[in-house]
């Protein structure tokens, strides 16, 4: 059969979620000549949620030529939850893969399925890989398994690791891991880095540390609309927590913090006050460019 209509068919079955066609996927996958088909038939037994031949995604991530096989046979082992019967299924393709984008989705699976074996694994890959895509995606796992052993190679990265992306991925992470004692670092480089995406996400690791009340308020003076406006829906969280029907007072520190906002530069907050202000049962009013809350 033509190359053309070996991938239509592959697509049908996607398209039509045709579980029966499962053992010819199976097939094409682990034989087909081409490696266009061998990764789209992997793509589908993803789709089609195959747990059932673990072998087939094993042996192609281990030995199958094709970079473009490795990377969805790792990407299916992960997104299905194939335990591998060794770690070194994943870890090793991770060290060793020539293929920078094939260790990065080994990272990512061991990530998706919680094997804290391979925490040294992916703290070495934080620490060294050449990808940043690597490196990110390695951070990322550590995050999922709430790695609290590897802070400091988390916060080596996130002070000098030379891709912002990188950097910005082990603040995450250490916002999940060891959000308190990453305080230092959160608010150095709050205050200091130039990167406006690395200032957000250091603001959003400051949130998560026993001071975030302070935090909270800092951020709503911040001239970053970013971080003001992530200050305004931290602070306004706490409202759905309250009991339905609760009314503020027109003269309450929290409505007249959110009147205030009615007016700020940036659309995006000033939207998000008017519906906060509603849904706290206040009527409000366009007024030139911004609102004001409608007193008649």
């Amino acid at each position: 059969m033509p190359l053309a209509e070996r991938l239509s068919g592959i697509e049908r079955i996607m398209w039509e979620r045709d579980a029966r066609s499962i053992p010819a996927l199976r097939e094409q996958a682990s034989k087909d000549a081409d490696e266009k088909v061998r990764a789209r038939a992997l793509g589908a037994l993803t789709l089609l949620r195959d747990t059932g031949a673990p072998k087939v995604y094993l042996e192609r991530l281990s030995s199958d030529p094709s970079p473009r096989v490795r990377r969805a046979a790792a990407d299916a082992i992960g997104t299905l939850g194939i335990p591998p019967d060794r770690i070194d299924r994943l870890s090793g393709p991770l060290q060793k893969d020539t293929d920078p984008m094939v260790r990065a989705e080994c990272a990512r699976a061991l990530g998706k399925l919680g094997s804290r074996a391979a925490v040294g694994t992916l703290m070495y890959a934080v620490a060294v890989d050449p990808s940043p895509e690597v490196r990110s995606l390695a951070a990322e796992a550590l995050s999922r398994l709430r790695a609290t052993e590897a802070e400091a190679v988390l916060t080596t990265s996130a002070r000098q690791d030379r891709s912002p992306t990188v950097r910005a991925q082990a603040i995450r992470a250490l916002a999940e891991v060891a959000p308190a004692s990453s305080l230092p670092l959160f608010r150095d480089l709050w205050k200091d880095a130039t990167d406006p995406d690395l200032r957000l996400e250091a603001y959003r690791g400051l949130l998560r540390t026993p001071e975030r009340t302070r935090w909270i308020e800092e951020g709503m003076q911040d001239a970053d609309v970013s971080i003001r406006f992530s200050a305004l829906r931290e602070w306004t969280s706490r409202f759905a927590t309250m009991p339905r029907g609760t009314r503020f007072s027109r003269t309450s520190t929290d409505v007249v913090r959110l009147e205030r906002h009615l007016k700020d530069p940036a659309r995006g907050i000033r939207e998000f006050s008017r519906q906060s202000l509603e849904n706290l049962g206040y009527k409000v009013r366009p007024d030139g460019f911004a609102y004001s809350i409608d007193d008649r």
